[in-house]
């Protein structure tokens, strides 16, 4: 193909590989006819590389426009829903129900559109139980409902294998624990000041420690890889800090408060727990699975308890009420600058980390 370089003289003919264009000399080849429409597409593509944003960029457009139309169709539907019968409001979820399926079989449940579709289920699964409870009054507790919001999707879940549904589960999991629990509360509060929070810290840390068990167990079957995924470690580790702390505050404050005698023993141990908890975090996450995000938190939940701690000790010795916002700001200050700094130099041997080790397999190799 001839281009303007041929025409100086140029022994090398000039393709859509080899010239060195912009896109203002792109649009006059092909404004002059030099190219067609496809030689300028690919010389596009190659003078502004955009693939890895392309599919990002689509993928959000067409998630835009599922939730615009899916945002309408629920509109239409609350405000015509009384006049609804009530068969025709059990199969508006079942409807969805078979359509997603359908949709799962035509694209196949490994896609990403199979998993939507999967996601598409299990909606409509939980709507079929929310109109059941609302339209037959079926006198369902929180327990009843939670049971069968949890246990009836699993199926479904397993299957589709797709990290943000079991984020999500995880998390209603636990709504339901609580559920379950606040029903024989009176016995648990005899051993433990609040059940709910108790079992929300043992569940969401049990969580954490089975997924780094079982991604070590398969750590060389490459068909789990999807579930090794640092964000979904990353919520783990969320989910497990923030009850954590919250049970770790509450029972130093009823320490502080009443000593020994206001103190649960259950909750005492579990205190001990959570500490150990998160200091073996830190130690797991910078010296045996690095990981910078992950570590962060457990840092970032030692800042709070530190702080808060500091706090509850401060106002328990008679510090005066004006000085206590002053001593907050000072504390806060040096704890998170002392954690920036840990980070960053957390940070910087992880760099210095990665040349050395290529340099370790390229000499293995």
């Amino acid at each position: 193909m001839s281009t303007l370089r041929d025409i100086v003289g140029s022994d090398e003919p000039t393709t859509v590989e080899n010239m060195q264009a912009d896109r203002p000399l792109v649009d006059l080849l092909y404004a002059r006819g030099v190219i067609d429409k496809t030689a300028k597409r690919m010389a596009f593509n190659r003078l502004y590389p955009r693939a890895a944003t392309r599919k990002l960029v689509l993928n959000s457009i067409l998630g835009a426009a599922a939730a615009f139309f899916a945002s309408g169709f629920i509109m239409i539907m609350a405000a015509n829903w009384q006049d609804l019968g009530e068969l025709i409001k059990l199969l508006i979820p079942q409807t969805v129900m078979v359509l997603c399926l359908l949709g799962i079989w035509w694209k196949g449940i490994p896609s990403l559109a199979g998993k939507l579709f999967a996601c598409g289920v299990i909606l409509g699964i939980e709507g079929v139980l929310v109109i059941l409870t609302q339209s037959y009054q079926l006198d369902a507790d929180s327990a009843w409902f939670f049971r069968r919001l949890i246990f009836l999707p699993l199926p479904v879940i397993i299957v589709a294998r797709f990290l943000p549904l079991w984020a999500i589960w995880i998390v209603l999991f636990n709504f339901y624990l609580i559920a379950e629990i606040s029903i024989s509360e009176i016995s648990f509060r005899r051993y433990i000041e609040e059940p709910g929070l108790f079992f929300s810290v043992v569940s969401f840390i049990a969580f954490i420690f089975l997924y780094e068990f079982f991604g070590k167990i398969t750590e060389n079957n490459f068909s789990w890889d999807w579930i090794r995924s640092r964000w979904f470690r990353f919520l783990l580790v969320l989910y497990a800090l923030f009850p954590t702390i919250g049970q770790i505050v509450m029972t130093y404050g009823s320490f502080i408060d009443d000593g020994f005698d206001g103190i649960k023993v259950l909750d005492l141990l579990l205190m001990a727990f959570g500490v150990l908890f998160v200091i073996g975090g830190i130690f797991y996450f910078s010296k045996l699975k690095t990981d910078l995000w992950s570590l962060a938190l457990f840092v970032l939940g030692v800042d709070v308890l530190i702080l808060i701690i500091a706090m509850i000790t401060f106002e328990e010795i008679d510090v005066p009420d004006e000085v206590l916002p002053v001593i907050g700001l000072i504390f806060s200050v040096l704890i998170f600058w002392g954690s920036y700094v840990l980070l960053n130099k957390f940070r910087i041997s992880l760099r210095k980390n990665i040349p050395d080790q290529g340099k370790e397999v390229e000499s293995s190799s």
